[in-house]
């Protein structure tokens, strides 16, 4: 067993960059339909560089010891400050959504650890011309709140544990079409925004840690995935493949059309 707690021990401050593309395509082109969703979704980060304390990134780490692979979850509210650096809307009470936080072991080693993640949030937006469209509609109902819900956030710390540093942080949103639901003024879109990511990196050549053991980041991903969605569990296939099976086993086919993916929040 591998017990990371109390290794960030370290007084030192890691900088964060905050890079946040614009909406790149869409399906129904919502944003641009008005000067009011125009400003609504014009949307850039909320700080471009910030300074977290070694101590903050504690939010990552799991209570007691683990082993190569182990998922724990984590305290929503810990993860706020980073997510605050987009835009101070953000919340991880993701609205008619799965919500959580989840952390994996990915690798260790004497001298580094690496811990993926994976997030779900969303933001609430405000201006003044939806400020006024609300108060018009006189609601205060969550359904008539602007919100920007990305699919996920997925990303990876590197920690050096002679040092007790954070060597290395990446949190972004997976960049497939499409990644974001946007909503306001009673109507919704799918978009896709090609980058949307927390930052940072120091002078270690990453390259050249040799891990005592590792497990590979799709197996990782995967582990996070099954904690949020149950149905993560079946066994999919693709229709050609499905309909073969069906009429060698006699079993029914159970198809379902989704717009947009099934395992994350953009559908």
């Amino acid at each position: 067993m591998i017990n990371l707690c109390n290794v960030l021990k370290s007084s030192t401050s890691l900088q964060v960059h905050a890079h946040w593309e614009p909406i790149a395509d869409s399906t129904f082109s919502m944003h641009k339909d008005s000067p009011e969703l125009v400003e609504l979704f014009n949307l850039s980060p909320n700080q471009l560089v910030k300074e977290y304390g070694t101590d903050v990134f504690n939010a990552f780490l799991p209570p007691s010891t683990v082993a190569m692979g182990d998922v724990w979850e984590l305290d929503p509210n810990s993860l706020i400050t980073f997510l605050h650096q987009f835009h101070p809307g953000a919340s991880t009470a993701v609205y008619h959504g799965v919500e959580g936080a989840f952390a994996c072991l990915r690798a260790f080693s004497s001298d580094y650890a690496e811990v993926v993640f994976r997030i779900h949030a969303d933001f609430t937006l405000e201006s003044v011309a939806y400020e006024a469209w609300r108060d018009a509609n006189s609601s205060e109902n969550d359904d008539n709140k602007s919100r920007f819900v990305p699919s996920h956030f997925v990303g990876r710390l590197l920690i050096n544990l002679k040092e007790g540093t954070v060597r290395a942080l990446s949190l972004h949103l997976p960049p497939r079409n499409s990644n974001v639901v946007i909503s306001a003024f009673g109507g919704i879109d799918m978009v896709f925004v090609p980058r949307m990511e927390l930052l940072a990196t120091d002078e270690t050549d990453q390259n050249e840690i040799v891990w005592d053991a590792v497990i590979t980041m799709e197996k990782a991903y995967r582990a996070l995935e099954l904690k949020f969605y149950k149905f993560a569990e079946i066994n999919w296939l693709p229709i050609d493949e499905a309909v073969g099976l069906a009429k060698t086993t006699n079993r029914p086919i159970h198809a379902i059309l989704v717009w947009g993916c099934l395992d994350d929040e953009s559908c």
